[in-house]
């Protein structure tokens, strides 16, 4: 499953939402406008200046541009 912290004005974390549809089928959004969610990225030492914030499971993916680096390494794998 696919993790996206960001918050709902956040323009990467809409393509960010996008890819995780086309690649993975699904993902969960997690608005770090609510302390709970905001709190919870604290806690795992990732910096919330920098949004969408992506996880794959437990798995820190980084921000979007590592998230699209990772769908396109996933494509050339498939392709393979």
């Amino acid at each position: 499953m696919i993790y996206i912290y960001g918050n709902k004005s956040c323009q990467f974390c809409d393509k960010a939402k996008q890819k995780a549809i086309d690649f993975y089928g699904e993902y969960k959004f997690l608005d770090i406008g609510l302390t709970m969610y905001y709190n919870q990225l604290k806690e795992l030492n990732v910096s919330t200046n920098v949004l969408p914030q992506i996880f794959e499971d437990e798995r820190h993916i980084g921000t979007f541009y590592h998230f699209v680096k990772e769908c396109q390494y996933k494509m050339s794998e498939e392709l393979d």
